[in-house]
């Protein structure tokens, strides 16, 4: 029975990348071969990061004797991205899946449902720790010869750290779980704890360099401190540097005996919280005039409450609108930040007005919430195909619930940078008429992407959001639609033809394909869209 449920999760990760429709009976070499040079870029990115990190902080450490802080370094940083990466994902798998009353009404024990979950979860636990770790070990042996008692016991450490974080991930989503079910305005604790979270680990992004200077300054009362307040983490570092037994053994007991009472309470727990009523909104009744309204408008609104309600949907496909804001209101509060750059980068003094409007297009592509639109319909779908509307105004909505989220930001970026710098009047057109279109193409390409790559089988939204084909599609040809225009022109045209034409010409283009996608939907999208499920 547990294998049967490890299996079936399997199938369902399988199927979320290579999933058939009716239109596309498999995916094809050339597609697969695409999929792995997309995951290998993304690994070679992470390995590169880290492994530049662990560069900078390998020899000062080990040459100093502190070969042990070196290490606990490593797995502070693979404990933290593991928690960081799976914390809402913990939430969603376990305690939210829509399988959950399904399985429970089977003949199925909680535990084997549990472990059939969190199984997966630590098989992403150790993809984190592996972009961590890997590189740590790497640069490790590049600098120092390493024997081959640490590297038996580093490995013997990489296969017990992601128990740490995996413990704590657990015990908070149960806690947000908890918190959940007492919660009126859900979705809204949901999306400010989350932004908080988020401020976090920005602010500390930003200020990475001055901690990195600072722990090679003071890193021997940086490891004094970890060596008293943290000791499984000291343990995990004098195990590998003095191939230390007994160090080992501390670490097996600190990750192995959380996380065997964290699963026995969960077990014991799960069926109570998986089936708790969450937070209810009561709402009194109070007889109002009946509105009527067209049936774009009628589904414009409900993928609008459907946005609302939903904190991961909000969080994951529209941050771009609060990186777009901000760069609006700083254009608006520091008018000198414009002068700033000028004196910085004179030569660049013509091309300014054309730097603003690519980078309100580089964040505007950020967003992508008409990418996962109709996957999340999910089992829902047949009730849109059911109802007496035309399938191309269900997907258009779905568009326009992009626009309609993304737009207004856009535009206010568009006139900030109209206030903060001198532009004539055609420039002044091209920096609000570019950005915007920009955002219509990225929405009515979104749709049909996922019209392309849908999934319907998911357990929770997270996987569609997150990990689905379509949204890794769409991000990253939205940035490819920013990139490829700005290095054509700075690497070809740029003596060729004026930065002003050449706005134009990507104006141009991004309308005319704004008008065959629209047709697309029109048409032959609508057709592919009844077909779906």
């Amino acid at each position: 029975m547990l294998k049967a449920l490890i299996t079936t999760r399997l199938c369902s990760l399988y199927n979320s990348v290579f999933y058939k429709t009716p239109f596309k009976k498999s995916r094809n070499i050339a597609f697969r071969i695409f999929i792995g040079f997309f995951v290998l870029y993304a690994a070679a990115s992470f390995l590169f990061m880290f492994g530049s990190f662990f560069y900078s902080i390998c020899k000062p450490m080990v040459s100093s004797g502190f070969a042990w802080l070196y290490f606990s370094i490593a797995a502070i940083t693979a404990i933290t991205l593991c928690f960081v990466g799976s914390v809402f994902l913990t939430k969603a798998q376990l305690f939210d899946a829509q399988d959950n009353d399904l399985l429970m009404s089977m003949p199925i024990p909680p535990g084997y449902i549990l472990f059939s979950r969190i199984l997966l979860l630590f098989a992403v636990n150790y993809v984190f720790e592996f972009f961590v770790l890997v590189p740590a070990i790497v640069v490790y042996c590049i600098n120092f010869r390493a024997t081959a008692g640490e590297i038996v016991i580093f490995a013997a450490e990489f296969l017990l750290l992601p128990l740490i974080p995996l413990t704590l991930s657990c015990i908070f989503g149960w806690l947000l779980a908890v918190i959940s079910e007492r919660l009126r305005y859900k979705s809204f604790f949901i999306t400010f704890f989350s932004l908080i979270i988020l401020g976090f680990y920005f602010y500390f992004m930003f200020q990475v360099n001055r901690y990195l200077q600072s722990l090679i300054q003071n890193f021997s009362s940086i490891g004094e401190k970890i060596r008293n307040y943290v000791s499984p983490l000291y343990h995990f570092g004098a195990a590998v540097s003095d191939k230390n037994v007994l160090s080992l053994a501390v670490l097996l007991l600190c990750a192995i005996v959380p996380f065997t009472v964290m699963y026995a309470a969960l077990s014991h727990n799960f069926i109570r919280i998986a089936t708790a009523k969450k937070g209810i909104t009561r709402v009194r009744y109070r007889e109002q005039p009946m509105k009527v309204s067209s049936p774009g408008a009628a589904l414009l609104k409900k993928e609008l409450l459907r946005f609302s309600s939903t904190p991961v949907y909000i969080l994951n496909t529209a941050l771009g609108v609060a990186f777009i804001l901000v760069f609006a209101a700083a254009l608006i509060i520091y008018r000198d930040i414009p002068d700033m750059f000028i004196n910085e980068f004179p030569q660049l003094t013509p091309y300014l007005y054309t730097i603003l409007i690519a980078i309100i297009c580089f964040l505007s592509s950020t967003n992508f919430i008409s990418a996962p639109s109709i996957s999340l319909e999910g089992k829902s779908l047949w009730i849109l195909q059911s109802l007496p509307v035309d399938g191309s105004d269900v997907l258009l909505a779905k568009a326009k619930l992009h626009m309609v989220i993304c737009l207004p930001a856009v535009i206010l970026a568009s006139l900030a940078c109209i206030i903060a710098v001198e532009m004539s009047l055609f420039q002044i057109l091209l920096t609000l008429l570019l950005p915007a279109t920009f955002t219509v193409f990225c929405a009515l390409f979104g749709v049909i992407i996922n019209l392309q790559f849908p999934k319907f089988d998911w357990i929770n939204e997270t996987v569609v959001i997150k990990q689905s084909l379509s949204t890794g599609i769409a991000m990253l040809s939205f940035m490819a639609a920013t990139a490829i225009p700005v290095l054509v022109y700075v690497f070809l045209l740029i003596k060729v033809i004026s930065s002003e034409l050449f706005m134009l010409i990507c104006l141009f283009v991004y309308g005319i394909l704004c008008l065959l996608m629209y047709r697309y939907l029109r048409t032959k999208g609508s057709a592919v869209f009844s077909f779906l499920g």
